[in-house]
């Protein structure tokens, strides 16, 4: 009886396991603000240090972004692909806004804020899926003097079918 009751609770920890969150880790990294507009959206792909080992269910990204400047709002998109045909410059691709873009959120800044963020979107699913998730940024609402778009802390938590 004793085997048995064990061996109920290890089939219940094995699948219970199976729907424990991966945390797949993703490279900090900056984007000049320069290249943003209210109409341009500025890309990069996200280097990702390991895909899903099976499809994924569901995912949230995590992370911080700061922006040293005036007072702002920021808007973020998410491909799994390549997001426009225009030519990279240093991994970097301005875009067109376009409603194929998948918005996941919106961040306000007081100079100098440091900004925590969580978006989901079956984009940065996709994306995540097959290690070619492109975040982007676009200027919704405010003026930008210059600086960078610090990325930090970025992790992609899963959950495995």
């Amino acid at each position: 009886m004793r085997r048995f009751l064990l061996s109920i609770a290890l089939g219940g920890l094995l699948t219970a396991c199976s729907f424990a969150p991966l945390v797949i880790h993703i490279e900090d990294y900056d984007t000049d603000v320069g290249l943003l507009g209210n109409s341009k959206v500025v890309f990069q792909k996200a280097k990702q240090n390991q895909t899903p080992p099976t499809p994924v269910k569901s995912i949230a990204i995590e992370g911080e972004v700061t922006y040293q400047q005036q007072d702002i709002i920021l808007e973020f998109f998410a491909s799994d692909g390549p997001p426009c045909t225009n030519q990279p410059i240093s991994g970097v691709y301005v875009c067109d806004l376009s409603s194929d873009f998948e918005s996941v959120g919106e961040v306000g800044f007081a100079s100098g804020a440091k900004q925590s963020f969580q978006w989901s979107g079956s984009e940065l699913t996709a994306g995540t899926n097959k290690g070619s998730l492109y975040l982007g940024v676009r200027l919704k609402s405010g003026l930008l003097t210059g600086g960078s778009l610090l990325f930090r802390n970025i992790v992609a938590k899963v959950v495995i079918f």
